[in-house]
């Protein structure tokens, strides 16, 4: 496994978690409250960041490849 890939998998596994903790608070909040709307903003964020990680992994984009070079 290359750095790449690690920190790929690194991202993907902990977005993949907060936004579960995340999700699992939806319903202890009111609807249409301060709280609930910040959620919501987090929840859009996480998952631009699983894409992201997801298209990387997929796709087998080598954006730290420079660190494997010795």
């Amino acid at each position: 496994m290359d750095t790449s890939e690690a920190v790929f998998r690194a991202l993907l596994s902990i977005t993949l978690t907060l936004a579960v903790i995340l999700l699992a608070l939806f319903p202890f909040q009111e609807p249409g409250s301060e709280g609930r709307v910040i959620s919501i903003m987090a929840l859009s964020v996480q998952g631009v960041m699983i894409l992201i990680a997801g298209a990387g992994l997929y796709f087998g984009w080598k954006p730290f490849g420079f660190l494997d070079e010795t």
